[in-house]
């Protein structure tokens, strides 16, 4: 199924656009019978529209998606980070790995390696907690996410350098072993990223404080040069 999510990722997605099977056989290789398998579970996942009579449909984006992702995400995200700062230095190497990429195409200004090198980071770390369920379930959101900024079409072209700082500084807690650190970091970082994607939606039927009254705002410190960004 991996395959066929980036197969669907790779092209341009417009909300409502249903999905061709009979193409994506063709070029996967594979029977039409599991390509319609493949397409209802990556439905089941949230990432397609399930459409009557068993069909896929790119999904169209709301507030409530934005909301019930990264709701997920946030939580998901700080326990996967809390049990890799359990670890030592030597096994933050893949994390290390995604990081530089991430650096790379910050100083380089590039909006789609950026935002693909960002979320390779953030699984990354989820591949180093050593908890295959969660990380698992975590990976599966990181695949509906990038289908969210595929159908927006966001640009991150402002954010590279916002990025690239907020990675690093959950890199070096983690570095340091501080796990509650970085579980904040983590936790500034998810909601710049909810207010940036609902900033995107076509609509407005979100009060702007809504993601803070169901998650909690993160705590910032008075020196942390990020609090004036959020």
């Amino acid at each position: 199924m991996g395959l066929l999510r980036e197969a669907l990722l790779a092209g341009r997605c417009r909300p409502g656009d249903r999905i061709r099977e009979a193409p994506l056989a063709v070029r996967l290789g594979l029977s039409r019978r599991v390509i319609r398998a493949g397409l209802r579970a990556l439905a089941e996942e949230g990432m397609l529209d399930l459409l009557p009579g068993g069909a896929t449909a790119v999904p169209a984006v709301t507030a409530k998606d934005v909301l019930d992702l990264y709701a997920l995400r946030a939580s998901l995200g700080a326990l996967l980070i809390r049990r890799v700062a359990m670890f030592g230095r030597e096994q933050l190497a893949l994390a290390s790995a995604a990081l530089a990429e991430v650096r790379a195409a910050a100083r380089d200004g590039d909006n789609a390696r950026i935002r693909e090198a960002d979320l390779r980071f953030q699984d990354a770390l989820a591949r180093t907690a050593d908890l295959p369920q969660a990380a698992g379930t975590f990976e599966r959101l990181t695949a509906r996410l990038r289908m969210f900024v595929n159908v927006l079409d966001m640009d991150y072209s402002q954010a590279c350098d916002t990025i690239a700082h907020e990675d690093a500084a959950v890199y070096d807690a983690l570095r340091d072993a501080d796990g509650n650190e970085a579980a904040r970091l983590w936790r500034v970082k998810i909601e710049r990223c909810v207010r940036y994607m609902i900033a995107q939606l076509p609509e407005d039927d979100v009060a702007p404080h809504l993601w803070t009254t169901l998650a909690g705002r993160p705590r910032l410190r008075r020196d942390d040069p990020r609090s004036a960004a959020h």
